[in-house]
């Protein structure tokens, strides 16, 4: 796996990790399976699909699979998600 294919990997995975947890997707889609799933958010499904780093952690290995790499790649892009995720909350927050 190349830089630019971990970097790419690592974008597509955060950006599809907060549409999940963060955004309605299309026609509210998206909010409407969280509401179904687990409102309360008592289970530990309903608790993951509200949070961007926990969704993003098991995007990351598809993401460094299809990229080229392993397991180690996986934690690679996870790990670089963590801290673009902790970027953008210290910037935005």
């Amino acid at each position: 796996m190349n830089l630019f294919s971990f970097a790419m990997a690592t974008l597509a995975a955060y950006r599809i990790s907060y549409l999940i947890a963060r955004e309605e997707g299309p026609f509210g889609v998206l909010a409407w399976l969280r509401g179904k799933i687990d409102p309360d958010q008592k289970t530990w499904i309903g608790r993951g699909l509200n949070c961007t780093l926990c969704i993003s952690f098991w995007l990351a290995l598809p993401a460094a699979l299809m990229s080229g790499g392993g397991w180690l790649e996986w934690l690679g892009v996870a790990g670089a998600i963590l801290f673009l995720h902790g970027m953008v909350i210290k910037n935005n927050g």
